[in-house]
């Protein structure tokens, strides 16, 4: 059982530049070797007897009974690695009509989409650098998700997933029938399990392109915010204090929602997403106004697009601001955005009620399926599937071999920095300082017989979500951080490979010397607590103890 205290003073201290370490987006992403200092530090701050406190200018740094110290001595291979964290999910128990359904449906529709939206995000970003920053986190986040979906199909794929799933199945199976009454509880498992993925993989385009119909352009999303006032303005007279109250949010809301947003970006987003969806989903299920819009613009999305933005009071700050000064009902409710949102959404409840009925068969099956796998093999413990609660990883420091004659070290360093150095590229451009401090191999006290390391592997298990994760060693300091998986093994959610899956962890020393050296941060390194030796772990031997040596205490 975890107890917890939610503390929500929480403020941000410092991070590195981006070209050091940022999350998500970069052409390393799920690669080794990795070089990316990718950490920020945050201060968790109490109310002055040490209780959690909303803000306030009276609140005190949190003083917690116990913090990690940190280890500058280094990591070794074989070294002992822990990491505590909460793992979003993993799908373990994955049967082959699952890893079926993953590679024909799932990932590529998901992978369609998201590199279609990611390619006119970046070409906006490239071009106009206010544009960068605003979609900066969102195209990260994003591509996270592309890049993992093709990373899957390849991992899958390339180790025979499907085949080794196959095999389990095929024992279940023999196991089972072998049995009047283990074929009576657990017959239909399987059946019911590649039934569900059968009636999934028919509903699952329509769903996804619906989805992204609405979710992909920005403007459709932001249209919810404004139900509750179309709700309150039916009845003006009765509502004239929640009117109010309602417009009030929603102007405060604006400036947030417009600093990260470009009009024109968001309408090449629409127009892209829409003629998507009328290609894959079928003309029956499309909404009355969506299909009224395609006529008038002759399938010109662009078009289509355009006269949705031109006509919408959501598209830009100016008109918003004016017509939530005196807002009228009627307008707000043909708004064209509001009105597409609407129907759109409509048709996704649809597909998303069958979807979910045929979940249902599948999370049944699957139930009896990892029951009956737990009754064949009694003498193998199984692990639960990550579900985003805590969970404790253990493993060890660890070099690899991806493929013939191919061998990764287990620890990267700030030389190769400077070999993926590219001037163009703002992923790899080497900050100035940095390159000095390189070149005066100015690194001590981080330095490890005259180099900087700045990752390492360990054989953690870990998945998204993870990232930021303490490493901790044998003696529980501080070693770095967990912030990445590797392309070998990017089906490790669903199948664990020990022999190629790696857990990419930046280096604490790496850590302290951004902070230290490079940004000058010297009083944060002056609050931690530092192990600058390695401590050897005794060996817990076996001792024989005679009864007569054994007292009992009350």
């Amino acid at each position: 059982m975890f107890v917890y205290q939610t503390f929500d003073d929480v403020r941000f201290v410092g991070a590195p530049p981006s070209s050091v370490g940022k999350y998500g987006g970069d052409t390393d992403n799920w690669m080794w070797p990795r070089h990316t200092g990718d950490f920020s530090i945050f201060r968790v701050y109490s109310a002055p007897d040490g209780s959690p406190a909303k803000y306030s200018k009276e609140n005190i740094p949190l003083k917690p009974k116990h913090f990690l110290p940190v280890s500058t001595a280094g990591v070794e291979k074989d070294d002992f690695a822990m990491i505590w964290g909460y793992p979003g999910g993993t799908e373990r128990f994955l049967t082959s009509s699952g890893i079926e359904f993953k590679l024909n449906n799932f990932y590529p529709f998901l992978i369609d989409v998201f590199g279609i939206q990611l390619e006119i995000w970046k070409e906006d970003m490239d071009a106009d650098k206010k544009v960068k920053l605003q979609y900066a986190s969102k195209y990260a986040g994003i591509a996270n998700a592309w890049k993992l979906f093709i990373g899957q199909t390849r991992g899958l794929k390339k180790l025979k997933v499907y085949d080794k799933k196959l095999a389990i199945e095929n024992e279940f199976t023999k196991w089972v029938n072998a049995d009047p009454d283990r074929k009576a509880k657990y017959g239909n498992a399987l059946t019911e399990i590649n039934e569900g993925y059968e009636k999934m993989a028919k509903d699952f385009k329509p769903l996804i392109y619906t989805n992204f119909a609405i979710n992909g352009s920005e403007i459709l999303t932001y249209t919810r915010r404004f139900n509750k006032l179309l709700s309150l303005l039916e009845d003006k007279k009765e509502n004239e204090e929640a009117i109010n109250t309602a417009i009030e949010q929603l102007k405060e809301g604006s400036e947030d929602h417009f600093k990260d947003y470009n009009e024109s970006t968001d309408m090449k987003v629409m127009a892209a997403m829409f003629e998507l969806y009328s290609k894959n989903v079928s003309a029956e299920f499309h909404p009355e106004y969506f299909t009224k819009l395609t006529k008038k613009f002759d399938g010109n999305y662009s078009d289509f697009a355009e006269y949705v933005f031109e006509k919408s009071v959501l598209a830009c700050p100016d008109v918003l601001n004016e017509f939530l000064d005196n807002p009228k009902y009627k307008k707000l409710k043909k708004d064209p955005a509001m009105v597409l949102a609407k129907e759109i959404f409509g048709t996704i409840m649809q597909f998303a009620g069958k979807y979910s009925g045929s979940q249902k068969l599948v999370k049944k099956g699957d139930r009896l399926f990892v029951a009956g796998l737990r009754e064949m093999n009694p003498d193998k413990v199984y692990y639960p599937n990550a579900n985003s609660t805590m969970r404790l990883s253990y493993g060890s420091v660890q070099d690899y071999y991806p493929a013939d004659a191919v061998h990764y070290d287990y620890i990267t360093t700030l030389k190769g920095v400077m070999e993926k150095e590219d001037p163009e590229n703002d992923e790899f451009i080497v900050e100035k300082k940095l390159k000095e401090l390189y070149e005066k191999k100015d690194y001590a006290p981080y330095d490890e017989n005259g180099k900087l390391i700045t990752c390492f592997l360990t054989t953690n298990d870990i998945t998204g979500g993870n990232s930021g994760s303490p490493v901790i060693n044998a003696n529980g300091e501080l070693i770095g951080l967990a912030f990445d998986g590797n392309w070998e093994a990017m089906s490790g959610d669903i199948a664990f490979e020990p022999e190629l899956q790696r857990t990419i962890c930046v280096d604490i020393r790496y850590m302290l010397f951004i902070i230290d050296k490079y940004a000058g941060a010297t009083n944060l390194i002056d609050e931690l607590i530092i192990v600058k030796e390695k401590h050897i772990v005794p060996e817990i031997k076996e001792v024989e103890i005679e009864v007569s040596e054994v007292v009992e205490v009350e």
